[in-house]
């Protein structure tokens, strides 16, 4: 019969304990086994104090493996710089600062019309968060403002989009841009831009070729291209300092050492630029005039933007990358399946819905809505104030259909369409607890429903069933329970099911919403 030595046997270990108050007991355990004797009870010991420091190390150790193994996938990372990582691997980029549009009426109380060129920069205040930051309009076209008539001031509407060049605001900047370094002739060059926020789509890099300076090209993914080919790529890091990124000589073409690279971009964007009717008031910059000219002509003009900014958005949340970055690479970067177009879709800067149909394979209709925040307050993201498509989402619809030109297959036409939003109407009633005021239960329910099944919550096509709704709204604070009475679509009547076509998305506003107690 053969015997295992004593230090042969198997030792069980509890990989459950693996903090420090468990790890110094097992170990205290452990030691007892082998030397009976030795008590740990006083605190000086040597023992004790090595078992204690042992402890502590496997502690730290334990937390760095949960922490390294959380932030190596999208679902369960939760640093920002993590998940960016792993949907730029995927091949997602997520969407950036988007720009808010709005219009300007300028009025001219002189006695000659004034011409405003495009490029024209308004500014007005507003408040956020309780701090009153200054926001930035440029023009889209020329405006000519007729002088005034029998002391009637002149006037005259122009489309604006928020934000101004970076050429107005960083030193040194020419009409190449801002010098954002000069290229040392090495692989993989990587520059940032100097200026915070930057407007997503608006970066253009010129890079010097003797006395002039040539346009390069910005892509998705530099490893697409070859070693002569003046590409980069755009990146915009955890803390939206956005870089321009360069080749290696392999995929992507180096810039030639000592030339200076310019980057010309708008500063700007995000949900700051969804302003009010009136926020817009005074005029900041005109084309070809100085600055006291300008002045000057803040005596006779006045303008005042006359609808609400719309489009303005802040970049991707995590949950929101979350969910986009892995539809896009079970794509595989073809379009061939209808959920194919959808995913592929949502990898384009500025998508956050996606949906397509068809009743034959060589002509799809793909319906896409913008991207925005829980924050965010229009109600039609992608279209103003009478329905039309706003400048945002043509530019998204522009850039859907150019980057699936070659994902699709031969022969297959795809229709890139707005949304069509359906408004909702719905009546419950709810038994609150007895501490809760019944103002406090209702705000309460009014912005879980609204938050719960708000624009960010929704999709195309989306199924809303009354048990979905009854569920949300006893989860609310205050609420012992809730029961629907009526949910149909505006015109309609009765208790029944949402159910969406493909280019339909649902919405709930204040006013189609019923609330009594039972």
């Amino acid at each position: 019969m053969s015997i295992t030595p004593v230090s042969n046997i198997p030792i069980s270990v509890d990989y459950t304990g693996r903090d420090y108050y468990s790890l110094r007991e097992v170990m205290i355990a452990r030691i007892q086994d082998r030397i009976p004797e030795w008590t740990a009870s006083d605190p000086s010991d040597f023992g004790v104090a090595l078992v204690e420091a042992f402890a502590y190390m496997g502690d730290m150790i334990s937390y760095y493996i949960d922490r390294t193994a959380n932030e190596s996938f999208i679902q369960t990372a939760v640093q920002r710089s993590s998940i960016l990582n792993i949907a730029l691997s995927y091949g997602y980029t997520p969407a950036g600062y988007r720009q808010a549009s709005t219009t300007i009426i300028f009025s001219n109380s002189s006695d000659n019309s004034i011409t405003f060129p495009t490029g024209t920069v308004v500014k007005g205040d507003v408040t956020m968060s309780d701090v009153v930051e200054t926001v930035y309009f440029t023009t889209t076209e020329d405006a000519v403002v007729p002088a005034a008539v029998d002391t009637v001031p002149g006037t005259v509407t122009v489309a604006a989009l928020e934000g101004r060049s970076v050429a107005l605001v960083a030193d040194g900047a020419n009409a190449y841009g801002e010098l954002i370094g000069t290229s040392n002739g090495t692989p993989g060059m990587v520059f940032e831009l100097g200026e915070s926020p930057v407007v997503d789509g608006s970066v253009e890099v010129y890079i010097q070729d003797g006395d002039v300076y040539s346009k390069w090209t910005g892509v998705q993914h530099i490893i697409d291209y070859g070693p002569t080919s003046p590409v980069y790529s755009v990146y915009s890091d955890e803390n939206n300092i956005v870089s321009i990124n360069f080749g290696d000589g392999v995929s992507g073409v180096i810039p030639t050492a000592y030339s200076a690279i310019r980057a010309r971009y708008t500063v700007g964007g995000g949900s700051i630029g969804n302003v009010v009717p009136n926020s817009i008031d005074t005029l900041f910059y005109v084309p070809g005039l100085s600055e006291n000219q300008v002045v000057a002509l803040q005596s006779v003009v006045t303008l005042a933007n006359d609808t609400v900014g719309l489009g303005g958005s802040d970049p991707e949340t995590n949950d929101q990358i979350r969910i986009a970055a892995p539809q896009s690479l079970r794509a595989g970067n073809r379009a061939v399946t209808l959920k194919d177009f959808s995913d592929l879709a949502l990898s384009v800067p500025g998508v956050g819905k996606a949906n397509a149909t068809a009743s034959v394979w060589t002509s799809v209709t793909l319906y896409i809505a913008p991207t925005r925040t829980p924050l965010d307050t229009d109600i039609a993201p992608g279209l103003d104030g009478v329905g039309d498509p706003t400048v945002e989402f043509n530019n998204i619809q522009s850039n859907v259909q150019t980057y699936l030109t070659n994902k699709t297959l031969i022969g297959t036409t795809v229709t890139v369409q707005p949304p069509t939003y359906v408004d909702a109407v719905i009546n419950f009633q709810y038994l609150k607890l007895a501490q809760y005021t019944t103002a406090e239960v209702e705000m309460n329910l009014k912005n879980a429903l609204l938050a719960g099944f708000g624009y960010v919550g929704m999709a195309f096509e989306d199924t809303i069933h009354p048990q979905d709704i009854e569920f949300v709204l006893q989860q609310t604070a205050g609420i012992a329970t809730v029961k629907v009475l009526a949910l149909h679509r505006v015109g309609d009547t009765g208790l029944a099911t949402l159910a969406g076509a493909p280019g339909e998305i649902f919405r709930f506003q204040e006013t189609n919403i019923s609330i009594s107690s039972m």
